[in-house]
């Protein structure tokens, strides 16, 4: 086998892998065995070294390399090709890539200015498709319901993947470089079921505060969990809504989870701030049930 046919043989298992990532198993070996071989093909060894240093100074590797990073964020049926994208946006800066799409650099610009903002609320998966196009890498099954990730880049090895997670929904999209904890936007069902989070009815980093309705301007009461508001709402028949609120400003909460983007020059004033709404979850209540 020539030099050119073992890099051809080797691009092209790398690109399967990236794609059916669950056909080589339930770990991340797969991508690592075959992308340290594409790069002893292409005289790359040391990019491969360089790129795996990397992956530890973003957080993005752990003890159990970056499946153990990507289960933090997401579900855990959801890591699998999650996984599998970061390896991808390796081979991508490597030249190793085949993408189904490139994006154009305007293309690329817009959902990168724009993405954050708009898994604020829940997102089908097929919207995705439909308010960006086919992506640039289709990650896991086609089949609807199953774990995947939708990627976009342009051909410029330099711009990185933009990567929805999600299998009928979005949970989450990695758009930000840098530190990997800091590199996503959660829609809120995202948020819900982030491994470790707040799920309803579970003490954690949120608190439920009621706000009575009518004339009531304070709120009334505070809760660990939304389960515990609910049964106190039921007991006093009180009408008005149990809203959750992250510890710490609400607008600081928004901002560095992805759930806002400043794009207004009134945006983070001392006015907006301190009228800026949770933008988490709220229930409304009519005699202590709810609506």
């Amino acid at each position: 086998m020539s030099g050119d046919e073992a890099r051809e043989h080797h691009r092209k298992r790398v690109n399967d892998v990236l794609r059916r990532p669950g056909v080589y198993g339930r770990d991340e070996i797969a991508e690592r065995l075959l992308l340290e071989a594409m790069a002893a093909v292409d005289a790359g060894l040391d990019r491969w070294v360089a790129e795996c240093d990397r992956l530890r100074e973003r957080g993005a590797f752990t003890a159990t390399g970056v499946r153990g990073a990507y289960s933090t964020v997401l579900p855990v049926d959801l890591v699998r090709p999650a996984t599998a994208s970061m390896y991808a946006e390796i081979a991508h800066r490597c030249g190793w890539l085949d993408l189904d799409r490139a994006l154009s650099k305007a293309e690329y610009q817009q959902l990168t200015a724009t993405v954050g903002e708009w898994v604020s609320r829940d997102r089908a998966l097929s919207e995705v498709v439909t308010a960006f196009g086919p992506p640039s890498l289709w990650i896991g099954s086609a089949s609807p319901g199953y774990p995947k990730t939708l990627a976009y880049t342009t051909a410029d090895p330099a711009d990185d993947l933009v990567c929805f997670h999600g299998e009928t929904t979005v949970l989450a999209v990695r758009h930000r470089p840098g530190d990997f904890a800091r590199a996503f936007s959660f829609t809120p069902e995202g948020l819900r079921r982030r491994p470790g989070g707040d799920q309803l009815g579970s003490p954690g980093a949120t608190v439920w505060i009621f706000t009575g309705g009518g004339r009531a301007r304070l709120p009334a009461a505070v809760f660990e969990t939304a389960q515990a508001g609910l049964d106190w709402a039921a007991e006093h028949r009180v009408t008005g809504i149990l809203t959750e609120y992250r510890f710490g400003g609400a607008y600081d909460a928004a901002v560095s989870e992805g759930r806002f983007t400043p794009s207004k020059a009134h945006h983070g004033t001392a006015e907006h701030v301190a009228g800026f709404g949770p933008g988490l979850r709220h229930l409304h209540l009519t005699d202590g049930q709810r609506d």
